[in-house]
């Protein structure tokens, strides 16, 4: 009977001694989640990880959902995290026009490459004649966007990519919709102002993707009365910052704008103009920072170049293909404008 009791006994502290273990484990497993959740973001804000730090940062700021930053840390200490100093990059280099000389006028010859990498897949179209560039916008304005190889078709396009900045906001008044309805800045196509459709400012300044009448290529901040001075027949707007101004690079910091899909336009001495489109926000490929945008531009000869929306809009459309792979999760994303280049 007493070796019966024993055994009981013993068995009841085993089943005590588990349980007590167990209630140990699991107060230091959280206790362990608690801290790195106290102590990561400290880690990763104000440790050693310089380099890391600003290119994530960046590159959260770079997509619409930068107010998961902005929201949290003061503008004075983001810049301080980012290296960024006051006034910083607020001056405008004027670009030479004279450095580019126009050779091909006819024909509408295109040449594609692809580049890869670690980090992310590039596709590049050279257009030898500029003239053939123009600007398209969404036939369905102030309701819905259309997708880039949308506006292709329907202009009968060789080629296109998607173009700059527009209002992300659904007509019943929905932020982030994605629906692309309404483009930022203003339009001009084939010289004439197409967007806002009136009441345009032409004293507003606005950085520009734009292409005058003999083909040259513009980029940086101009107001309308400007480009109307420089007999410019298509443009459109995105942001700064400029990528190539007369052969100079512009981006100094290779974390710019972090790693993303990307869309840029370039321009050669001899006239041909170089489509940039850049996949990324994929496991394996993040993608890649305007500082390889610029890379990439000097590489191809160019001599000014200016970058376009990226993310989720970037697309590059090609003899009725697309030949890269959009990051939108429907596949290819409703913009507001593109640049095609025409048959």
């Amino acid at each position: 009977m007493e070796n019966r009791t024993n055994i009981r006994q013993r068995k009841r502290k085993k089943k005590k001694i588990k349980k007590s273990n167990s209630r140990v484990l699991l107060t230091g497993v959280l206790d362990m989640l608690i801290f790195l959740a106290i102590t990561t973001p400290l880690v990763f804000f104000f440790g050693p990880y310089e380099n890391t730090r600003k290119t994530v940062i960046l590159t959260v700021l770079a997509t619409r959902h930068a107010y998961l930053i902005n929201d949290i840390i003061p503008q004075a200490t983001l810049n301080k995290l980012l290296g960024i100093e006051e006034n910083q990059g607020n001056e405008e280099v004027a670009q030479d026009m004279k450095k580019i000389n126009v050779k091909y006028k006819v024909g509408n010859q295109v040449s594609a490459y692809d580049i890869h990498t670690q980090r992310f897949d590039a596709y590049v179209l050279e257009i030898k004649n500029p003239l053939k560039v123009k600007v398209a916008m969404t036939k369905y304005l102030q309701k819905v966007g259309q997708k880039t190889s949308e506006m292709a078709e329907d202009n009968n396009a060789v080629a296109a990519i998607n173009g700059g900045s527009f209002v992300d906001k659904s007509s019943d008044g929905t932020l982030y919709a994605g629906t692309g309805s309404e483009p930022g800045g203003f339009v001009i196509s084939e010289g004439k102002v197409v967007y806002p459709t009136s009441g345009a400012s032409e004293n507003t300044v606005e950085n520009v993707i734009a292409f005058t009448k003999s083909g040259e290529l513009i980029v940086g901040d101009h107001t309308m009365a400007q480009l109307k001075k420089m007999n410019v027949q298509e443009a459109m707007c995105f942001r700064k910052p400029n990528i190539i101004i007369n052969g100079v690079r512009q981006i100094k910091n290779k974390s710019e704008d972090g790693l993303n899909p990307r869309t840029a336009v370039g321009q050669k001495e001899d006239g041909t103009v170089i489509f940039l489109v850049i996949d990324g926000r994929k496991i394996t490929e993040p993608g890649a920072s305007l500082y390889d945008v610029q890379e990439i531009m000097m590489n191809r000869g160019a001599i000014n170049a200016g970058a376009l929306d990226g993310g989720y809009s970037s697309t590059m459309y090609y003899k009725g293909d697309l030949l890269n792979s959009p990051n939108a999760w429907n596949g290819e994303r409703s913009v507001a404008t593109a640049f095609y280049v025409e048959q």
